[in-house]
């Protein structure tokens, strides 16, 4: 059976450049994660409020 992990990661900056800094953030780690031997299920984002950026990460090994 596969265990499954959710992550969040959160930006809270400017609203010009939230967006690529998470994304940044979350490439490095999925990028780290997928070098262990996870492999990545779903990656969502949402805006929190308008002031948070959050990403929504599941992966399983």
């Amino acid at each position: 059976m596969k265990k499954h992990e959710i992550h969040i990661l959160k930006k809270k900056a400017g609203f010009s450049g939230m967006k690529e800094e998470l994304s940044k953030e979350v490439e490095v780690f999925l990028n780290t994660k997928s070098s262990e031997g996870y492999e990545v299920i779903n990656v969502s984002f949402t805006y929190y409020e308008g002031a948070e950026l959050i990403a929504f990460i599941t992966i399983c090994k």
